[in-house]
């Protein structure tokens, strides 16, 4: 069963005002507005608050997981596509998985969280890790964890637009 990209399927309902990808509701929001939250709340409450969200993508995005899954593809392969397609689809940059046998690593460039969060030189891409969390989770059938590893916002340069490059892994439980 494949799925039309997420950006075809979303139905911009202004009647109502919503965004809508079947009964899966989608808030359009400026990365900046986001990320600036953090920047304006003190450590250790802003890193607290990362890890909160990051936590709520992991749990919620579960549900956008269970439902791009194809069960005709019993390993799940294609449905790490299909989230790296959607991810792009939502504005969260140019995904690429590279897939162990119990670990994944992935490969964001031009992460929207990290090119709004620059000043601040710390990891911002939470996000990221929740979903690729609920991805790995799903495909494993078991809990795991995932961390990001190098974020472009912690860059010395500022990358040149499109370039900036965030690495993440994620290892089951």
């Amino acid at each position: 069963m494949a799925h039309p990209p997420l950006h075809e399927r979303l139905n911009f309902d202004t009647a109502r005002g919503q965004v809508l990808d079947a009964d899966r509701r989608y808030v359009l929001l400026r990365a900046d507005v986001l990320m600036g939250m953090f920047a304006f709340l003190p450590q250790p409450a802003s890193s607290q608050a990362l890890l909160a969200l990051a936590r709520s993508v992991a749990t919620h995005g579960s549900d956008s997981v269970r439902a791009y899954d194809d069960s005709a593809d019993p390993a799940s392969l294609q449905l790490f596509d299909v989230v790296a397609q959607g991810a792009s689809s939502l504005g969260w940059g140019v995904w690429d998985f590279e897939l162990g046998r119990r670990s994944c690593r992935l490969k964001v460039r031009n992460s929207p969280f990290a090119a709004a969060f620059r000043k601040m030189r710390a990891p911002a891409c939470a996000p990221i890790a929740g979903m690729m969390q609920a991805v790995c989770s799903h495909v494993w059938k078991q809990d795991c964890a995932a961390i990001e590893l190098e974020c472009s916002a912690c860059a010395a340069q500022e990358p040149a637009p499109d370039e900036g490059l965030c690495l993440f892994e994620a290892s089951a439980a």
